[in-house]
């Protein structure tokens, strides 16, 4: 079993209550921004809709609402945008954890004639360094995890435009109260009450979309001695489908430092330090199917041998000797045979239509310059694609039982056959009756065009039979 543990980049967002004055961000922090814009309006998974914060990158939102009367304020109106910022490390989280990103509400209020006016100009920051430092992560991982960051950061935003919009006590407190330097911003959710389970199943459905499974351990203070801990998480039994193959472990953790991931036999174990020992860690598990690396033997590719009369076919045509139709017999015998393999659907084709220039590949088949493989797999392509349509029929005909009311005569000789026309596939088993008369029936033989070469006095009577 092959195990590999990631240590986690620590998801967080800070929203401090004093701010500095707006930076651009860096040409990297605007590509990785670009970058996961576009992938995560690309997702179809189902998620909380996080459009308006997204929207406010390009065009500001504004809300209002009246206030009652005897309030505070007369009405409140709210405009709301965002942008992108340079990543500030020094609002970042503490404590060792590493900050993905920060989503910062930045609001001033003005009263003017008993209407407040909000006007917000957030500012999302993503730390590129954090986020595209691992380049040695599996990539499907890096993207969920990059991916999360980002969902992350827009709930934050997307849950106070929530409030502002819909919440009656947020708009009744905000008409009544004396604002002076600050809104109520619990709504954000800055303790993550709201954001964790959201982002939680967010990331399950991005890690099951691309295949893997994902899994949630949390790490109660209780589970460990003075914050350090190590459990055992599961089994490689636990996951059937990979038990062949082995799978790959990686996590990312909450409030856990110092996170290992190892293997004893076949049982996993996760073990490493709570950062606040006085809450809970949590711990991703994303569990993929080890690639199988092992070297593959190559298909030995099957032997082709076709009938020489089918070669003798492809010489006629090519020569002009014989008809489209008549080569065409000899694709129905490879198709019939298994010789050739095609959909079933192109089988039932009505037309014989051949380009002219596969006479060349023929004529060099019967030549011997390629092989019957070459052949065999050139017509192959050519019915699947649509190029020849070949109609087949696996049911020998059968012509008449009933004499030729005329005889035919060869060479003095005097013959009677069932059917003038023996109506058959060149592959197929035709069952005619002959009946006439031979110089000496010792010597009496039909060639391969069906003609009689003696003449005689001698009557004779035989069934032809596989011609």
């Amino acid at each position: 079993m092959n195990i590999a543990g990631l240590l986690a980049v620590v998801i967080l967002s800070s929203i401090p209550a004093a701010f500095g004055a707006y930076v651009e961000p860096t040409q990297q922090e605007q590509s990785l921004f670009d970058l996961l814009k576009s992938e995560f309006e690309k997702l179809s998974i189902p998620k909380k809709d996080v459009s308006e914060t997204l929207n406010s990158f390009s065009t500001p939102i504004t809300y209002y609402f009246p206030c009652d009367q005897g309030d505070t304020y007369n009405s409140i109106n709210a405009t709301i945008q965002t942008r992108l910022a340079k990543f500030d490390s020094n609002i970042a989280h503490q404590g060792g954890a590493i900050t993905g990103g920060i989503y910062v509400w930045k609001c001033t209020m003005s009263v003017q004639n008993g209407k407040m006016n909000i006007n917000c100009n957030n500012e999302l920051m993503l730390n590129s360094a954090a986020l595209t430092q691992n380049t040695d992560k599996d990539p499907i991982i890096t993207r969920a995890e990059n991916l999360v960051v980002f969902y992350h950061e827009l709930l934050h935003g997307q849950l106070m435009i929530d409030n502002i919009q819909t919440s009656d006590s947020w708009q009744d407190y905000t008409c009544k109260t004396q604002i002076k330097n600050d809104l109520d911003y619990t709504a954000t959710d800055a303790d993550h009450q709201v954001i964790t389970p959201l982002q939680t199943e967010f990331a399950k459905r991005l890690i099951e979309d691309d295949g893997g499974l994902f899994k949630v351990q949390e790490i109660t203070p209780d589970q460990t001695s003075s914050g350090a801990f190590s459990q055992k998480i599961g089994s490689l039994y636990d996951y059937p489908q990979y038990v062949k193959s082995g799978i790959n472990v990686s996590a990312r953790s909450y409030n856990v430092v110092d996170l290992k991931i190892t293997s004893q036999k076949n049982d996993i174990f996760v073990s490493g330090t709570l950062n606040d020992k006085a809450r809970s860690g949590i711990i991703w598990l994303y569990v993929f199917g080890k690639e199988d690396t092992s070297p593959k033997s190559k298909p030995v590719p099957e032997k082709i041998s076709i009938p020489g009369w089918v070669k003798d076919l492809a010489k006629w045509w090519s020569e002009g000797t014989i008809s489209d139709a008549e080569f065409t017999n000899g694709i129905k015998y490879m198709i019939e045979n298994n010789i050739i393999s095609i959909p079933q659907t192109t089988q039932g084709a009505k037309s014989n239509t051949i380009p002219s220039w596969l006479k060349n590949s023929a004529k060099f088949w019967s030549d011997g310059k390629i092989t019957d493989k070459d052949f065999a797999s050139g017509i192959q392509y050519l019915i699947k694609s649509g190029i020849i349509q070949v109609q087949t029929d696996n049911t020998p005909i059968m012509s008449s039982d009933t004499p030729d009311e005329k005889p035919v005569t060869r060479n003095g000789g005097t013959i009677k056959a069932s059917s003038a026309t023996f109506l058959k596939q060149s592959y197929q088993n035709t069952m005619a009756q002959l009946t006439g008369k031979i110089d000496d029936f010792k010597k009496g033989n039909i060639d391969k065009q069906g003609r009689f070469h003696h003449t005689d006095n001698d009557r004779f009577q035989l069934a032809a039979g596989p011609v």
